[in-house]
């Protein structure tokens, strides 16, 4: 077993997590390697050379070291397995992954692998995976911004509010981009200033912008926000954060498997790698996900391409 870890995940625990887990599948007589790394760079060039033999990838920390140990899983043909220690834990949130070591156990012994979709973004250097989801625009401003130098503070609550104060920073300051988005070959947006492309339900109980998006359905959902003011878009954001009447007004909802997004710096190309990744999941995790996708149809209103 793979246990790999990115320390100032979350507000500093992830180191400790991975001790503790790792003294606790040794003395159950399973062999177990501990790799810690200072950035994801580190992080991605180990999981281009995952030693054979790997059975489980065991991954401490957020959505960004998930997407990069998902690699090693591939690669490896072994089962991830998150352990959520990070700041937004969005993949891990959507099928209910323990963050404590003894449940990690647990896990091991009464979860299932089963085969899971991933996001792929296309690029000359190799392709780039991630495993909920990819913003641009204004979520993708703040989150590159804020989290530059790792200069974030560790502790929650002041996290939060660090990235208000960016939000902030950015909504009054900075000019709205624009972007161009296909669907499946359909242009659905030619002015866009914000574009999510969504392989789980993003942000869920914060911010659920694509709320039905789920990583068995060979689909992305694509939440879609047209030219609008700064203060019509906080507007937009708001009416989603707090589900207040008529939030998906102004708005637009995509689902396809192909996504093309242009921006004034580049053109990206995303696909949904059907089924690319052994994902061990928790016992039930699986029917949970599909009966909130049944409960959600309709609302909001998805528009397939």
């Amino acid at each position: 077993m793979q246990i790999v870890v990115t320390p100032g995940s979350g507000e500093g625990r992830a180191r400790a997590t991975a001790r503790q887990l790792s003294v606790r599948l040794k003395r159950r007589g399973h062999a177990v390697n501990v790799h810690s790394f200072a950035d994801l760079t580190a992080l991605g060039e180990w999981a281009e050379r995952c030693p054979p033999g790997t059975t489980h990838v065991l991954c401490i920390g957020g959505d960004a070291t998930l997407s990069a140990a998902a690699v090693a899983a591939i690669r490896a043909g072994a089962a991830l397995v998150p352990v959520p220690n990070g700041f937004g834990n969005v993949f891990a949130q959507v099928f209910g992954y323990p963050a404590h070591a003894r449940e990690v156990v647990r896990l091991l012994d009464e979860g299932e692998v089963r085969a899971v979709d991933v996001g792929v973004v296309k690029r000359e250097g190799g392709d780039d995976l991630f495993l909920s989801h990819r913003s641009y625009g204004f979520l993708e401003h703040i989150q590159q911004v804020a989290e530059r130098g790792r200069k974030q503070p560790r502790r929650r609550f002041l996290r939060h509010l660090y990235y208000y104060g960016v939000a902030h920073r950015f909504l009054f300051r900075t000019r709205l981009a624009s972007f161009q988005v296909v669907v499946d070959g359909r242009p659905v947006a030619d002015d866009a200033v914000l574009v999510t492309v969504a392989n789980v339900e993003t942000y869920r109980g914060f911010l659920a912008l694509t709320p039905t998006a789920s990583p068995i359905d060979g689909l992305f959902d694509v939440f879609v926000v047209p030219r609008v003011s700064k203060i019509g878009l906080l507007w937009r954001l708001l009416r989603v954060m707090f589900r207040l009447p008529g939030r998906w007004r102004g708005v637009a909802l995509y689902r396809g498997r192909r996504v093309q997004v242009t921006t004034p710096w580049r053109r990206d190309e995303l696909l949904v790698r059907r089924r690319g990744l052994p994902l061990l999941v928790p016992p039930g995790a699986l029917e949970a996900l599909r009966q909130r996708t049944i409960e959600g149809e309709g609302d909001p209103p998805v528009e397939k391409a």
